[in-house]
């Protein structure tokens, strides 16, 4: 993910005036979100409330940048108005006052930011979609999975979305549905890739994102939890935040790659890091009990989840490699050098649609921000782009315009009364981004997915007849 150097901010507001002020605050929970739009720049910014008793906490949120839980200073309520103040803990001068417009879910305030003056910005209430049915459009292919997670402030996306990848092929299988913890997957990725920062002298990546590819690797190596048996918090009532956790990894690689010379083993490291991930997640059980019945987490995977982790693969699309062959995809978050099938953007778009047309689901990497109606239910792009060719896909990974930036879950297809193609995607972020269901314009997806997870098999006949070597 890449940050650009804006800084900025905004608001929100309640429901009516005869609201008392206890009933007003209650209002604020949730996350909101508007447009800022000047002749110079144009951004996104949504401002999430937690409300406890009266008192209010309000966080920042810029998605275009993916910037999350950026904290203002102070926020309050008067009447029917309400207050953000951020000029000292965004160091932009920014503060914000709103109103509620009468009968209606739309706040109308003045974003007042001392380098550009004062800017309109309207705030709506961003809708977490838990129902993959759209009201004017005609559901295809839906296929049958386990209900959507949550992940919250944390950064770890790819688990959530390849454990309900995960959850679906146990459906698919004919197991009966079970609920997997993704939490279980991070702590053997994280201990793997510290030992690759630090064998590498700190030149790999390290950081909370990762890829698909590392948690079927860890379900191979370590097997699965159920999540009634680990949650990944210490504290159950709390939410997934693990920036505290993220921090101190970082700072015990680049310890051990800096000033660890001479007194360092495989095993010390390795200890070091299990424990720092057990004081945020807690300790994932050797043994557990399920249904009455004693487990490991390798016995569970292979008797309640039964997936073969080498029946998947990655496809790209990228014509800076040979199509019909595998290569390293040069992307960040790539730390383990996992090795990607390329094929051309015809041959891409035909495996994603038979594989949901056969009851294969497809997991997502790509870029989530940057598109116009994310935030209302959909991933569209505006209407000058139609025609989505390989050059202009090429284009946008070459420049930075679609990086890989979040993990999603393909479900299956809908469609419009113009017959224009949509493809149901389950997201595990939060209400602030849409959780829950969107859909996908297929223009959308050819040009800002980076890859796709599918079952081999999942792949048409005419297509692994070009693959050399064979799958």
């Amino acid at each position: 993910m890449r940050t650009k150097t804006i800084i900025f901010y905004l608001f929100l507001l309640l429901h009516s005036i005869s609201y008392g002020q206890n009933d007003k605050t209650k209002i604020l929970q949730g996350s909101w979100i508007g447009k800022v739009t000047t002749k110079q720049f144009s951004f996104h910014t949504a401002l999430r409330f937690e409300v406890k008793n009266d008192s209010i906490k309000g966080f920042l949120d810029l998605p275009d940048q993916g910037y999350k839980n950026l904290i203002t200073d102070k926020v309050w309520t008067n009447q029917d108005s309400i207050f953000v103040d951020a000029t000292k803990s965004l160091n932009a001068g920014i503060f914000f006052k709103g109103r509620i417009i009468s009968g209606d879910s739309v706040i109308d305030g003045i974003w007042d930011w001392n380098k550009n003056g004062a800017l309109g910005l309207r705030l709506r209430p961003i809708i977490k979609n838990l129902n993959p049915e759209i009201k004017g459009y005609k559901i295809i292919k839906l296929i049958k999975t386990t209900p959507v997670k949550d992940q919250q402030e944390s950064y770890v996306c790819w688990t959530f979305a390849t454990t309900s990848f995960i959850e679906t092929e146990a459906i698919r299988l004919g197991k009966s549905p079970v609920i997997l913890s993704p939490m279980c997957f991070i702590p053997p990725t994280a201990i793997d890739k510290a030992e690759k920062y630090i064998r590498m002298n700190g030149s790999s990546y390290f950081g909370a994102g990762d890829l698909t590819y590392s948690v079927l690797r860890a379900y191979k190596n370590f097997g699965a939890v159920p999540e009634v048996v680990y949650s990944g918090k210490i504290d159950p009532t709390s939410r997934y935040d693990q920036s505290k956790m993220d921090n101190a990894l970082l700072e015990k690689v680049k310890y051990y790659v800096k000033s660890g010379r001479g007194k360092m083993t495989t095993e010390g490291y390795r200890k070091d890091i299990a424990e720092i991930l057990s004081a945020t997640l807690g300790k994932i059980p050797d043994n557990f009990t399920y249904n009455q019945k004693q487990y490991t987490p390798k016995s569970f995977a292979k008797e309640m989840v039964g997936i073969n982790p080498d029946d998947y693969i990655e496809i790209t699309s990228y014509k800076h490699h040979p199509f019909y062959s595998k290569f390293i995809l040069e992307i960040e978050s790539n730390w383990n050098n996992n090795y990607y099938l390329n094929l051309p953007i015809n041959d891409f778009i035909d495996v994603i649609d038979s594989a949901l047309l056969h009851n294969y689901s497809v997991c997502w990497d790509g870029d989530a921000y940057r598109c116009e109606g994310f935030y209302d239910g959909f991933a569209v792009l505006n209407d000058t782009i139609k025609n989505i060719t390989q050059q202009l896909r090429q284009i946008d990974f070459d420049n930075y315009n679609t990086v890989d930036q979040h993990n999603m879950h393909i479900m299956g297809v809908a469609e419009n009364n113009k017959g224009k193609r949509f493809y149901i995607i389950k997201n595990s972020s939060d209400d602030r981004n849409c959780g829950g269901y969107l859909y996908m314009s297929k223009e959308y997806l050819l040009l800002k997915t980076i890859s796709v997870l599918v079952n081999k098999n999942a792949i048409p006949k005419y297509i692994k007849e070009k693959i050399t070597p064979a799958l």
